[in-house]
């Protein structure tokens, strides 16, 4: 499926990365992004025997990350390359040592969904600049970073791909939430559950039973009454953690929509 756009850049701090812990500051934007190309070095060893190849090994090195981004503003790029930012002005000096980073993206297929990107562990280099004087033509000039990648000390991942569409993916609503892995205790967010249920609530308060043009069968105020049930029985569980708050919501509007499509359209 081909590649036709790129958006939501975000970037996260990595700042324990050990066989034990992984924990990475909250992901932040990027604005404008543009275009990434990741192109990952692999090393080939070869054995031959008997005249011909006998066995292949090949091991993944380094992963060289470019983004361009239609802009980079001074505290992002201070943030990415260990750089100082003082009363507005960007110090960079030679000693400055970039954090290591996790990238996420989403990028849109020829299908209209969504592929979900995250690479794991990365070392921003000094930015290239280029500027020109103003022609009669305009000539953009955008900023442009480049990324060393690795695999990550705690679990040897480097990168995590999903499809928006794929059969088993839910975890397109966090996406941008969390990086992949991160052992951090967020804690539960259950504002959009809460409210989504008081709208289905004010729905299900209003609709009229019947078979008049209009109303809803007997059927689907029951299902949606129950699926209200449900979620608001997630809301009150103190134990319930992110994933299944978020399979509620998507739950709960999944039944909205199935509610709406039982409404009568003919009398």
């Amino acid at each position: 499926m081909a590649q036709v756009g790129l958006k939501d850049l975000h970037f996260a701090v990595l700042t324990v990365d050990t066989k034990d812990n992984l924990v990475y500051e909250g992901p932040k934007p990027m604005v404008g992004a543009i275009n990434a190309t990741i192109n990952p070095e692999v090393g080939t060893q070869e054995l031959y025997a008997d005249d011909q190849l006998w066995e292949s090994v090949s091991t993944l090195g380094k992963v060289d990350v470019e983004i361009e981004t239609a802009d980079l503003p001074l505290n992002i790029r201070a943030e990415i390359l260990g750089n100082e930012l003082k009363k507005g002005v960007l110090i960079e000096r030679a000693t400055d040592v970039p954090p290591h980073i996790a990238l996420g993206f989403r990028s849109l297929k020829s299908n209209g969904k969504y592929r979900y990107v995250w690479l794991l562990k990365g070392v921003a280099q000094p930015v290239a600049e280029d500027f020109a004087t103003k022609k009669d033509s305009v000539e953009h000039k955008t900023p442009k970073v480049r990324f060393t990648f690795m695999a990550r000390v705690h679990d040897g991942q480097w990168k995590h791909t999903a499809d928006e569409d794929g059969e088993d993916f839910s975890g397109a609503r966090t996406w941008f939430r969390q990086v992949p892995g991160d052992t951090t205790v967020i804690p539960v967010d259950k504002t959009e559950l809460g409210e989504l249920i008081g709208f289905a609530q004010d729905i299900l308060d209003e609709a009229e039973e019947g078979t008049e043009q209009g109303q809803y069968p007997e059927e689907a105020l029951s299902a949606l009454e129950t699926a209200i049930g449900v979620a608001q029985g997630v809301l009150n569980d103190e134990s319930a953690i992110q994933t299944v708050v978020d399979g509620a919501v998507t739950a709960l509007e999944l039944a909205l929509s199935t509610f709406e499509a039982a409404k009568i359209t003919e009398g």
